[in-house]
């Protein structure tokens, strides 16, 4: 079985993630079961998957960096696989498919390559 990315870039927010600990708390659950390349810390209230709202937006981060958000990701088994200390659970997979459609983080584009350092806020345009 092969696998692969699906676009450049993977954005995911702690938004996100929160909702999936919620909805599988006996499962160990963080962001490398995802692998996304930026993970954004989303202010408390937010609403899970607010990525989609970035859909069709630009956003700049660091220096220069410009990302253009073009869809989300279709999730696969890859996410219930188990890695290091994270076990094997079908959970995680079944929690993103009945609530959003097997639909996580938001995929971009490069438009403008830049370095983003840990901090760095992300300013949608």
């Amino acid at each position: 079985m092969s696998h692969f990315d699906q676009l450049p870039v993977s954005v995911l927010t702690t938004a996100t993630l929160d909702w999936i600990r919620r909805e599988v708390p006996d499962v160990p659950v963080d962001e490398r079961r995802f692998r996304p390349n930026l993970l954004v810390r989303t202010p408390p209230g937010t609403p899970p998957f607010v990525e989609d709202e970035w859909i069709g937006r630009e956003a700049s981060l660091g220096d220069t960096l410009r990302l253009d958000f073009r869809r989300s990701s279709e999730r696969c088994v890859m996410t219930n696989q188990a890695q290091q200390d994270l076990p094997h659970s079908p959970l995680v997979l079944k929690a993103i498919a009945a609530a959003h459609d097997n639909r996580l983080d938001v995929l971009a584009t490069v438009l403008t390559p830049g370095t983003v350092r840990v901090g760095d806020p992300l300013v949608l345009g």
